[in-house]
């Protein structure tokens, strides 16, 4: 779709025929891209790894994030919740924005302003992307993305809805993929995509690549 194009609304079907599923997918995964993903793949949902530890990191040692979003551990749903879901889905469309320079992520004493920008991004991404699928009729479609929309969105210093209040951004804002224990590494490397680790006290130099990932499960 254009920019101020309407999006579609398509017959919900209990089944989709093969062919209408293949080329809805092949759509989608064009879509990711033309929204500005660098990467794009069509995966099965089983690929997904939902583990306990990558949830556990966010609170050990402490994300700056943990209990001040909604969509934030420990408040994003579980991973007992995760699995379950997961298992219902069949498909999935996983992608990603090669960030450049790679030091918007590696670096931070540059600060927090650039990877905010590319955070923002792929949240965009993913919303827009799931609001396609929904229209098409995969009613269940279901996003998610990367870094906390709290930092990316609205800056607030706790989430306005975990104080009673409302969200700027009902339909953008929503977990992380490792809020809810998606393994991104594991997830990334099955796609075939090289990953590397950035952390606080990485050598900037290091990282030759740096990733900001999005997927959308298709029911």
């Amino acid at each position: 779709m254009k920019e101020g194009q309407k999006g579609p609304s398509k017959l919900i079907a209990l089944e989709k025929e093969p062919e209408i599923l293949e080329n809805d997918l092949e759509i989608f995964k064009k879509k990711a891209l033309d929204l500005g993903a660098s990467l794009a793949e069509i995966i099965p949902a089983e690929w997904i790894e939902i583990d306990e530890r990558v949830r556990l990191k966010c609170s050990i040692p402490t994300c700056p994030y943990f209990d001040k979003s909604i969509h934030c551990p420990p408040h994003s749903p579980d991973v007992d919740l995760m699995r379950k879901t997961i298992s219902r889905y069949h498909h999935a469309i996983l992608y990603a924005l090669e960030i450049r320079p790679t030091t918007d992520f590696s670096d931070h004493s540059k600060g927090g302003e650039a990877s905010k920008k590319w955070a923002n991004k792929c949240l965009e991404i993913t919303g827009k992307l799931e609001t396609l699928a929904f229209g098409s009729g995969y009613h269940l479609a279901m996003g998610f993305s990367q870094a906390s929309c709290l930092k990316a969105l609205c800056g607030q210093d706790r989430c306005l809805v975990l104080e009673g209040g409302k969200c700027p951004y009902p339909l953008k804002s929503r977990p992380s993929m490792e809020s809810v224990g998606i393994d991104v590494y594991r997830l990334a490397t099955k796609a075939g995509w090289d990953i590397y680790p950035v952390y606080r006290s990485v050598d900037p130099k290091a990282v030759p690549r740096a990733l900001s990932m999005g997927i959308v499960l298709i029911n």
